[in-house]
């Protein structure tokens, strides 16, 4: 799972004492209907961003699972979900992290959404 460049710069200030970025106010998905990279969020038909929540983080494993079922976001017309992001607001605001599905979430028309039940999300650091 790839952070964004500005939480990579976060990250690597708040370890080494030269920083100190501010936390976020929470933390909001937003699927994709591509793969997301670091040029592009592919948010397309999913307009619509939802709070998530995470369990502390597992060690060793360098891994987070949501803490609550996410209900998607409704897509503007039936679309398949491939990948998600994570931001730091609800509107706007900066992409923290992304990652792909292992599987695709189909939504067969704008009133389809793509869910995760609480631990379905798992984020690993790579």
């Amino acid at each position: 799972m790839p952070f964004d460049p500005y939480i990579e710069k976060a990250i690597i200030d708040w370890i080494t004492g030269a920083g100190s970025p501010t936390r976020p106010p929470g933390c909001w998905i937003q699927w994709a209907t591509a793969s997301p990279n670091e040029t592009s969020a592919f948010d397309g038909a999913f307009t619509s961003r939802r709070t998530v929540t995470f369990a502390p983080a597992n060690s060793p494993q360098g891994s987070v699972t949501n803490l609550a079922a996410i209900s998607g976001a409704t897509p503007s017309a039936a679309a398949t979900a491939v990948g998600w992001n994570i931001y730091d607001r609800s509107v706007g605001g900066t992409r923290l992290m992304y990652g792909t599905l292992t599987a695709a979430l189909g939504c067969k028309s704008a009133n389809d959404n793509p869910t995760f039940a609480a631990g379905g999300l798992k984020i690993t650091l790579t």
